[in-house]
């Protein structure tokens, strides 16, 4: 039978060796040898199942709620104009019912006779509620939540970057630019008489147009999207 070997390792032995001896000695800690430097094998942890699940559906979220915005912003711009609209043609309704006055929107034109916006008027005399408008004479609402107007409720979409690109195409309250509303809440048209056929507005983005309605007597407001 021959004899073990016994390793052992001096100070003179050279790396080359001493790896070899330190491989065979110890197994579970494989060293590399590269140019006399040993290094030391190591493994890299990948991605579970589950954390992968939860990267693609966290990208997916936000997919859904972002690229709509890049994508369609006009079409977020015409709806927040038609919203602002029914607020604030309903908000001089229960205005005029809660002070118990007569509240009036006007729609707002250009030197051109283009509409670029509206306001709502409180008269004083309120006898004088369907007199020609002049923009600056005119008894505007004060309210606290218009800025850049020194607080009278005027609503300029050339003015308000929120909606750029939004266009009024036209108002017909009675053939009127104007609809009032009496202190029962009710619309109203000249001489104190109800506005009995009601009245509309066309408003148009580069996405699309909205047709809202006002019906008469009631002054209910519906809203729908129109084909060009």
């Amino acid at each position: 039978m021959s004899a073990s070997r016994t390793w052992t390792i001096s100070e003179s032995t050279t790396p080359a060796l001493r790896m070899r001896f330190e491989s065979r000695t110890r197994p579970n800690e494989a060293l590399r040898c590269r140019g006399g430097i040993a290094m030391r094998r190591f493994t890299r942890r990948a991605y579970t199942l589950i954390e992968l699940l939860i990267v693609i559906a966290i990208l997916g979220i936000s997919s859904a709620l972002l690229i709509p915005r890049l994508v369609d912003a006009d079409t977020f711009s015409v709806q927040a104009a038609v919203r602002s609209m029914i607020s604030d043609i309903t908000f001089a309704q229960t205005d005029a019912l809660a002070m118990q006055g007569i509240r009036r929107v006007q729609y707002l034109r250009d030197p051109n006779g283009r509409l670029h916006g509206y306001a709502i008027l409180a008269p004083s005399d309120q006898s004088t509620y369907d007199d020609g408008f002049d923009p600056q004479t005119a008894e505007y609402l004060d309210h606290e939540s218009m800025t850049g107007t020194e607080g009278r409720f005027i609503v300029d979409f050339d003015q308000d970057s929120r909606f750029e690109g939004v266009e009024i195409e036209s108002v017909s309250f009675g053939g009127r630019d104007w609809v009032a509303f009496d202190s029962l809440g009710g619309p109203l048209g000249i001489s104190g008489q109800p506005l009995a056929g009601g009245g509309e507005v066309r408003m148009r983005g580069q996405s699309g147009a909205y047709l809202i309605r006002l019906s008469g007597f009631t002054g209910k407001i519906t809203v729908e999207p129109i084909d060009d």
